[in-house]
C-alpha cells in the first residue's frame, strides 16, 4: 500500500465511523424515513393517478432531507475537527491538505449514499402502499415501521451488551433492516381479496383489486438523480464548513438550493442579453435537472442516458466546488 492510500483510507474510514455517532443525524434520518412511511395515509388525494402525490412528496422529502443532512454531516466532519484542533494534529503529520479534504468528502459521501439508499427503499415501499385508490397497503408499510423500531431496539441491546455507541449502531442497523424489509416485501403481491369497496352511501369498484402491486422500478433513476444532487450539496456544505458552523452553512446551502430551483425563472430570459445573468446562470446549480417527478406521471420513465448526462454535470459542478474549497483550505490557518 502506498503512502497516499495509507493516509487516505484511514481518514475516510474514520469519517464514516464518526459522523453517524451524532445523535442529531440519527434523529434527522429517522424522522425523514418515518415521514415518508406516513405519507400514504397522510395524503388521500391522487389527482387521477394513484400514488402520484405520495411519490412526489416522498421524493421532495428526500431532496430536502439531503440539504439538511449535508450541512449536519459536513460540519461534523470538518468544522468541529478544526475547532477542536483535531485537524491541526492530523495535518501536522505528513498528510497533505488535499488528501485530508478528499478523504473527508469521500467519507461524508458514503454516509450520504447510505441515506439516499434508505430513502429510496422507503419511497418504493410507500409507493406500493399507495398504489390502490382508497386503500393503504399496510403490508408494505408495517415492515418499514418495524425496521426503524427494530433498529432502535437492536442498537439499545448492543449498546447495553458491548457499550458500542447507540447512535451509529442504530443508523447502520436501520440501513440493514430497511433493506431486509424491502426484500421481504418483494415476496408480497398486496392483492386485495375483493374488488368492491363499501363507502356507506355508495360503492367503489377498484379495477386493480385482486391484482399484484408491482414495484415501480422506474423510481430508481429518479432517486439516483436526487442522489447526484445530494452529492453536489455535500460539496457545497463541505466548502462552507471549512470556516462556518452549522447554521451559517445550512443558510448558505439553503440559499443556493432555492436560487437553483428558481434559476430558470429568474435568469434564463436575462441570460440571453446580460453577461452577468449568463455567468450566474451557468454557475448556479440548476436543480430542475435532477427533479424528474413529473416525468414519472402516467407510467413514464427517466431515460438512463439522461441519468448519465446528469451525472457528468453533477460531477463537474461538485469538482469545481471542491477545488474552490481546496484553494480556501490551503490559505487557511489551522491550529
Amino acid at each position: 500500500m502506498s503512502d497516499r492510500q495509507g493516509s487516505f483510507r484511514p481518514l475516510a474510514r474514520l469519517t464514516v465511523v464518526e459522523i453517524p455517532r451524532q445523535p442529531a443525524l440519527l434523529l434527522l434520518v429517522t424522522t425523514l424515513i418515518l415521514f415518508i412511511g406516513c405519507l400514504p395515509f397522510l395524503i388521500t388525494h391522487n389527482l387521477g393517478e394513484p400514488g402520484k402525490l405520495v411519490r412526489d412528496s416522498a421524493m421532495a422529502v428526500m431532496f430536502l432531507g439531503s440539504l439538511l443532512l449535508s450541512a449536519t454531516a459536513a460540519c461534523g466532519a470538518v468544522s468541529r475537527e478544526i475547532r477542536r484542533g483535531t485537524a491541526g494534529a492530523i495535518l501536522s503529520k505528513p498528510i497533505s491538505r488535499t488528501r485530508f479534504l478528499a478523504a473527508k468528502y469521500a467519507g461524508v459521501s458514503v454516509i450520504m449514499l447510505v441515506f439516499a439508499g434508505m430513502c429510496t427503499l422507503a419511497i418504493l415501499l410507500a409507493d406500493r402502499a399507495a398504489a390502490r385508490q382508497f386503500q393503504i397497503g399496510w403490508a408494505f408499510l408495517l415492515p418499514l415501521y418495524g425496521a426503524v423500531l427494530g433498529a432502535y431496539l437492536l442498537a439499545g441491546l448492543i449498546n447495553f451488551r458491548t457499550r458500542r455507541p447507540f447512535a451509529s449502531t442504530a443508523f447502520w442497523c436501520m440501513a440493514v433492516l430497511l433493506l431486509l424489509a424491502f426484500l421481504w416485501t418483494l415476496t408480497l403481491d398486496g392483492g386485495a381479496e375483493a374488488g368492491v369497496i363499501d363507502h356507506g352511501d355508495h360503492t367503489h369498484v377498484d379495477p386493480m383489486a385482486g391484482e399484484a402491486v408491482p414495484v415501480r422500478w422506474a423510481l430508481l433513476p429518479a432517486c439516483l438523480l436526487l442522489t447526484f444532487a445530494a452529492l453536489m450539496l455535500q460539496a457545497l456544505a463541505l466548502f462552507c464548513a471549512l470556516r462556518l458552523a452549522v447554521v451559517p452553512t445550512l443558510s448558505i446551502c439553503g440559499g443556493a438550493f432555492l436560487l437553483g430551483l428558481m434559476s430558470d425563472y429568474l435568469l434564463a430570459a436575462r441570460a440571453e442579453t446580460a453577461l452577468w445573468a449568463r455567468g450566474l446562470y451557468i454557475l448556479l446549480p440548476n436543480w430542475q435537472h435532477f427533479w424528474m417527478a413529473d416525468a414519472l406521471t402516467g407510467g413514464g420513465q427517466v431515460p438512463w442516458h439522461y441519468v448519465g448526462h446528469a451525472a457528468l454535470y453533477a460531477g463537474a459542478w461538485a469538482l469545481g466546488i471542491l477545488l474552490l474549497a481546496l484553494a480556501s483550505f490551503e490559505r487557511m490557518e489551522v491550529r
